[in-house]
């Protein structure tokens, strides 16, 4: 994750690292010229300062779990360590005992289960919230399948950002445990809610908790008719039209409907229940086989297909409103801006595809972008360096030796 994209270690003109000296309670960082460094230096510096952020946030959790192992449960509590050893850290470390108590909890997940993740931690190779995705996807599955997601994602490193990392996260979940993924999508349904909870300023936030599927759908038509929302002499912004119109629509003003359209991608495979592979809700990510099924069957839903075999693309069915068969195609194979890291939906996104933003950035700046093959994009940036964009698979491969079952398909609702 942390990458110098080809740079010498020595192109940053100071010397960083950390020296702890016996006796003394704090390690200290070593003299940096900041205001001495060029552009290029800065960010190789911020990369050094990120990989030293992640070792020492491995050193803590492998200390976390030994002071764990030191404190152990009393016997029969069914605790993984005492109830009271997040105290002591809670009063050492000046946070809460609840905030210590889940440090603990996460230390000793990460180092009972996920060992390489802490070894992938101390290597700079992932960050800690993206180890504590990894712990939390994986928490509902038995030790063999959490080392199974665990070597997958592994493999394909940090991401190019905590989003499309908790997305790759969710895809292998799904592929490694198919059956169990239906279950917990069930079971998951009956935790939905709304909550009020009150801010500064005689505001409140009005917060639910739905199904990827409905939630998608609310927020599309808000978005629709938000935008429809403007005329003359409007000064608001989209963030606020669209609270206005949420507003109105549960209060009773009711402004018109819009279309909605809701894309899922799911190979033929599973479509026809002959395997579990994990279909593809745009705009959400990875969702269980049987979810996917029950979407499938109404024919409101534009229904995808790709390849078994490697995930790739091979039909897009018919839109309610028909755009060009190349704009489906892209928006459907991209997902996402093509810029490192933005998650902005391909839907609002320019063809090629780039939100407005890194459009103009592209145009305006001194930024290159080349594409040598289609779907692969190389980034070029003012201090030249590099980043290399390529399109995640529409569905992971399926396994042909683990057949769908129908016994394994609950219903999803």
């Amino acid at each position: 994750m942390f990458e110098e994209n080809g740079r010498a270690a020595g192109a940053v003109r100071a010397d960083v690292g950390v020296t702890v000296t016996p006796g003394s309670d704090h390690a200290q960082p070593k003299s940096v010229d900041v205001e001495g460094l060029d552009a290029d230096s800065c960010l190789t510096l911020m990369v050094r300062a990120a990989r030293q952020r992640a070792y020492w946030d491995a050193v803590m959790v492998r200390a976390q779990d030994r002071f764990t192992r030191l404190r152990p449960a009393a016997a029969g509590s069914g605790r993984g360590f005492c109830e009271f050893a997040a105290d002591e850290v809670a009063a050492e470390l000046a946070v809460s005992p609840t905030a210590a108590a889940g440090q603990l909890d996460l230390a000793h997940t990460l180092t009972g289960r996920l060992p390489a993740t802490v070894d992938a931690l101390a290597a700079g190779t992932i960050d800690l919230l993206r180890a504590r995705a990894l712990a939390e996807a994986t928490g509902a599955l038995s030790h063999a399948q959490a080392s199974q997601v665990e070597q997958r994602i592994l493999t394909g490193g940090g991401r190019a950002s905590h989003a499309r990392f908790r997305d790759a996260l969710r895809r292998t979940v799904l592929a490694v445990d198919p059956a169990g993924a239906a279950a917990r999508h069930r079971h998951a349904r009956r935790d939905r809610q709304v909550h009020l909870r009150p801010v500064e300023d005689g505001m409140a936030e009005l917060w639910a908790l739905l199904p990827a599927v409905e939630a998608q759908a609310a927020y599309q038509r808000i978005d629709g008719l938000a935008r429809r929302s403007s005329g003359p002499g409007d000064s608001r912004g989209i963030d606020e039209r669209r609270a206005d119109i949420l507003t109105d629509l549960l209060l009773g003003h009711d402004r018109g409907r819009v279309r909605i359209e809701i894309a899922v991608t799911v190979p033929a495979t599973t479509l026809l229940g002959l395997t579990d592979t994990p279909g593809e809700l745009a705009g959400y990510g990875p969702i269980p086989a049987a979810l996917a099924r029950a979407l499938a069957e109404h024919a409101t839903w534009r229904r995808i297909l790709t390849d078994p075999a490697d995930g790739r693309l091979r039909e897009v069915g018919r839109r309610r409103f028909p755009s060009p068969a190349l704009a489906r195609h892209i928006q459907t194979r991209d997902r996402t801006c093509r810029f490192p890291g933005c998650a902005k939906p391909a839907r609002s996104c320019d063809l090629g595809l780039l939100c407005r933003h890194h459009h103009r950035l592209k145009h305006e700046n001194s930024w290159t972008l080349h594409q040598p093959t289609p779907g692969h994009f190389t980034w070029t940036s003012p201090e030249k360096r590099t980043y290399h964009i390529t399109p995640e698979p529409d569905a992971t491969p399926c396994d042909e030796s683990k057949p769908h079952s129908p016994e394994d398909d609950p219903p999803p609702y």
